[in-house]
């Protein structure tokens, strides 16, 4: 397979470039039961061996895929414990006796595992990346490349937090640290560090590295990557954000490491297991599968087993929301292909294989069952190996009763459901309670259940010992199959213990409860990850159940999670902790604004969903309602923005909501209307000052700014704080000549850290501005607020911000053909609102006019030209 670039040949495939254990008296787990898999095994075993020719092989790539291999079948057929068992068998890690013999003759190098379980459906793309880089952490200590973008990427996407941990152990955190310092000590700027954990060391020298590429386009760092690597280091470390997470640069990252397992002779077999792939499914357009197949696409020599309920379709050409499809991408998806690796249909167990693990557990587990029973029993459950578990359950409670009593045929047959309720009939009482509590939950805890049913948590411990019930990795480590969730929470309330609607309405309360005092918490520990995991855990509650929630203290809001969701560190986090759809109007909503707020969604289907939840009478109505008079506003439909804030004032006149007509009206440049407007409201003082700048008139701002960044410092509004702050320090370097370069260095890695965008392009702009900085420095600040400008501004145009540096850069320098350019471009932009005016101005001054814009002017628009140029004659004006 192909590197387009590449730093030696290797004899290997060529990759192409970015762009539980029995227990006294306890069932088996799942993973240890279905032994009996034979066609299934021997379809992996072959799969390896296919796939083990094609890494050996010094080919190029082409279009064509050859990495996944898919096992689709029946919910409760058996996948995930065929996934499970699989990836236990290729390591090593099964017991001595064990029906599949040892690992299969093509030697796999490592494993890794994504589990969809507890995603709700959507990928978690920063975690997915971990997944993969523990895997590979199996086979080597250090994968420079891969660390460093991942770095990059971390500190731009979680900005301020450490690098995560794998598997529990700060080792990753270490290498990366030591990655990072052993380049800035060979580039000589060891002497730069922040000084702290060597965790944090790591992601802020990954900062201070991007600085210097930046400023030195012919550095080349002592890691022996493909061309071209620094300046994708680059932006992995500015085109995310803690509000959009980049899902293909994401994808990017992990074909590095890809790259760098190709680069490794003889290449090593890494093999992905991905399970529950039904869940991306859920979604209608598709977009975590999208990432997905992206993902896939990007790591040829990475071999992935997936397990779901349906055929993949990548094969198919229609699919136009994956980003690669066709049958020349994917010739082993097609439908009765038959090359490795394919897809394979998990049906049920033979008669013969059911037999034989029934008769096993028969046997381990000293079952008091007669033959004949065992044979309606294989006949009962025609091979489903979920049945086959729960029976196996209740004839252990047969036996525990210890009274003698047989396994009866009645016993262990039947539906699905009713196999679930005799299991439950078998519970104590307040296990039950904790178990039918469980089900309103993907993944939980015990608080979470022991809250839910109103038991202690002894209960809830015991409860969670019990065979129905999974643990996996993670803060919430408890999970139950979706087919017994299903059968007891759809359980009707007239059967012995079982509940009404209010009963779990009542218990989805108690946990959302539950939910808020660990939100409380971890928001305390400002446990960023946390605080993300329990809003979503609390939005999946809400989109289950009917569920009352605790309205909050001293706050406008309705209730304790609408606030959470407006206040919590990013929308875009909990894109991949929340379902797909919801069964209930509240949960509805708040998917939808979710969803309306992330760039994935299509800018129609965003105005749309603000639209719907203005339009009820959800808690986030009037938010929704004001971020769609922002999206109007963004896109430039003032009539639009200006009568979503007058139905938002009629139905809410807060002060904040009364504020946006007037703020609508200024930015579209009607001054006059804009003063009309706000004219005895409490936002009449901002609206004059902003006007007033405008106009050049700056005097106003600089009396009152103090007053107003200290304000908002005292009250812990940080984010409007620091955007406050940002323009701040952007006027005096303009205005006044005032501002060091070491105080705009606090301010810039404040900014940096927070991850916020609108006070880096701030901080950018000014670092241009400042006389006395370094030329270098100023050329890169000018290139990235360019980028940063145009990633953030509607329609991918430069913004106000990179004019304004740029013309000030261009007139100091003397090059008229800059200027020329950037009149060019500016003249071209389809709107220009308020901000645009000073550079509307200088460009006049220099003789290289733009068409004008309509504007209700305070005067002339010659008396305001003539400030401007002022002001700048001032500015260059200044050693």
């Amino acid at each position: 397979m192909s590197r387009s670039v590449q730093p030696h040949r290797t004899p290997c495939m060529r990759v192409p470039l970015p762009s539980g254990n029995t227990d006294h008296g306890r069932l088996p787990h799942a993973g240890e039961l279905f032994t009996d898999r034979e066609s299934e095994s021997q379809a992996f075993t072959s799969t390896l061996a296919s796939f083990r020719q094609l890494l050996d092989q010094d080919v190029e790539v082409g279009v064509a895929r050859h990495n996944v291999l898919t096992f689709y079948g029946l919910g409760g057929i058996g996948k995930t414990a065929l996934s499970e068992r699989l990836e236990a068998w290729v390591s090593d890690r099964l017991p001595p006796v064990h029906d599949w013999g040892p690992p299969p003759p093509t030697k796999v190098s490592a494993t890794a595992r994504i589990d969809l379980h507890g995603s709700s459906g959507r990928m978690d793309l920063p975690a997915t990346l971990l997944a993969l880089r523990a895997g590979a952490a199996k086979i080597r200590d250090r994968w420079p490349v891969f660390d460093l973008a991942f770095a990059a990427y971390w500190s731009a996407v979680r900005p301020g937090e450490p690098l995560p941990e794998i598997h529990g152990r700060r080792e990753y955190a270490d290498t990366v640290a030591n990655t990072v310092s052993a380049l800035l000590s060979d580039l000589g700027s060891a002497a730069g560090f922040i000084v702290g954990t060597p965790v944090g060391m790591g992601v802020w020298g990954i900062r201070k590295i991007i600085g210097m590429l930046r400023r030195r386009r012919d550095l080349r760092l002592g890691v022996e990557a493909f061309d071209g690597f620094e300046q994708f280091l680059v932006r992995c470390g500015d085109e995310p954000s803690p509000t959009e997470s980049r899902p293909a640069l994401a994808c990017e990252i992990a074909a590095t490491l890809s790259w760098e397992l190709a680069t490794m002779v003889p290449s090593p077999l890494l093999t992905v297991f991905i399970d529950t792939t039904e869940r991306l499914a859920l979604d209608p357009r598709r977009v975590s599968e999208g990432h997905l197949n992206r993902l896939v696409h990007s790591m040829p020599n990475v071999l992935f087993v997936m397990a779901g309920r349906e055929m993949l379709d990548w094969y198919d050409e229609s699919q136009v929301d994956l980003p690669y499809r066709g049958r020349w991408t994917w010739p082993g998806l097609v439908p009765g292909t038959q090359e490795s690796p394919r897809q394979h249909l998990v049906g049920n167990l033979s008669p013969a294989d059911t037999r034989q693990v029934i008769e096993r557990g028969r046997r381990q587990l000293d079952l008091p069952m007669d033959d004949d029973v065992v044979e309606q029993l294989a006949d009962a459950s025609a091979g489903l190996p979920q049945y086959l578990e729960l029976a196996r359950q209740v004839a252990m409670s047969a036996k525990d009763a210890g009274d003698g009593r047989r396994v009866q045929v009645a016993d262990v047959t039947g539906s699905l459901s009713s196999l679930v309720l005799r299991v439950l009939d078998d519970v104590p009482p307040d296990e039950q309670r904790a178990i039918r509590a469980a089900c309103l939950f993907r993944v939980f805890d015990t608080t979470l259940i022991a809250a839910a049913a109103d038991v202690d948590h002894g209960c809830a411990d015991r409860a969670v010992a019990r065979p129905m019930i999974d643990r996996h990795e993670g803060r919430f480590p408890y999970r139950m199959h979706d087919a017994v969730r299903e059968a007891v929470r759809r359980t009707d309330h007239q059967v012995p213990g079982g509940w009404s609607e209010q009963d779990w309405e009542l218990a989805a309360s108690r946990a959302a409860a539950a939910a808020r005092v660990l939100h409380d918490a971890a928001k305390l520990r400002e446990d960023t990850r946390e605080v993300l995991d329990v809003i979503g855990i609390a939005i999946g509650l809400v989109c289950e159940q009917h569920t009352t929630l605790e309205k909050p203290e001293d706050s406008p809001y309705a209730d304790w999670l609408t606030k959470a969701i407006v206040h919590g560190p990013a929308l875009q986090g909990l894109r991949s902790r929340i379902p797909a759809s919801s069964r209930t109007e509240y949960g509805r909503h708040v998917l939808n604004f979710i969803s309306a707020k992330s760039l994935e969604t299509p800018s129609e289907e965003r105005v749309q969903a603000l639209r719907d939840t203005f339009a009820s009478e959800h808690p986030l109505r009037n938010i929704a309602g004001r971020h769609l008079g922002y999206a109007f506003k963004l896109q430039h439909r003032w009539d639009d923005a200006l009568a979503t804030f007058q139905e938002l004032v009629a139905r809410a006149p807060s002060a904040v909501n009364r504020a946006q007509i007037p703020q609508v009206l200024s930015m579209a440049r009607r001054f006059v209307d804009a003063r009309d407007a706000a004219a005895g409201l409490p936002s009449e003082v901002l609206i004059t000052r902003v006007q007033e700048y405008a106009h050049g008139v700056p005097d106003r701002y600089f009396a009152e700014i103090d007053e107003k960044v200290t304000t908002l410092r005292q009250a812990g509004r940080q984010r409007e704080y620091l955007e406050e702050m940002g323009d701040y320090l952007v006027r005096r370097a303009f205005f006044r000549g005032d501002l060091g370069v070491d105080e705009l260095d606090g301010y810039h890695n404040q900014v940096e850290l927070a991850g916020h965008m609108f006070g880096i392009r701030s901080a950018l702009l000014a670092r241009v501005l400042v006389r006395g900085a370094d030329r270098v420095e100023r050329a890169e600040a000018l290139d990235r607020l360019r980028r940063l400008d145009m990633a953030s501004e509607h329609g991918g145009t430069i913004g106000f911000r990179y004019a304004f540096a740029e013309f000030c850069d261009a007139r100091l320098a003397g090059d008229r053909d800059r200027l020329v350019a950037l009149r060019e471009e500016v003249g071209g932009l389809a709107e220009r609102t308020r901000p645009w005016i000073p550079v509307e101005c200088f460009l006049d001054t220099a003789g290289l006019p733009v068409p004008a814009v309509p504007t209700q002017w305070f005067g002339t628009y010659e008396i305001v030209q003539q400030r401007w140029a002022d002001h700048l004659q001032r500015y260059l004006a200044r050693g």
